[in-house]
């Protein structure tokens, strides 16, 4: 497996699809929300193809969405969920579930999903992924951020 870092940004390839890229970076636990706010930004500025999933410990980019990439997803996931473990304890969680802004919930701990330049909430990506295409139609500007 190769990985390459860079300004303590460690880019790996996934062990079962190297099409599946993964970036990681130290998290900041006093503005959780700002790297992938930004992140997210230059993706959708960018134009960048593929889906991309992002929380404040990396993203994930894949040329198309697959349950490989999903995989990927989860265990970037899982990897924010440790640091806030060790950070603190079991306190985040409950500051995760009295969070009443979505998308403050989504920069911070669910993370977001970047595909086609439109800006998702991963729980609203996950949802509409696992309804099937024609939910996928039906995304609002709820499940959406309108950031340029």
């Amino acid at each position: 497996m190769k990985t390459i870092t860079i300004d303590a940004v460690t880019t790996t390839p996934e062990h079962a699809n190297p099409q599946i890229k993964s970036v990681r970076w130290r998290p900041d636990f006093e503005h959780p929300e700002s790297r992938p706010k930004s992140e997210a930004l230059a993706i959708k500025k960018e134009r960048r193809p593929g889906i991309w999933y992002v929380n404040p410990v990396g993203t994930v980019h894949a040329s198309e969405d697959s349950e490989d990439f999903l995989k990927a997803v989860h265990k970037k996931q899982r990897e924010w969920y440790r640091h806030l473990s060790r950070q603190f304890k079991n306190g985040w969680r409950r500051a995760k579930r009295a969070e009443k802004d979505l998308w403050k919930l989504a920069y911070e701990y669910d993370g977001i999903v970047v595909i086609n330049v439109v800006i998702l909430r991963f729980e609203a990506w996950d949802y509409t992924r696992r309804q099937g295409s024609s939910a996928q139609k039906r995304v609002t500007t709820r499940h959406t951020h309108a950031i340029s």
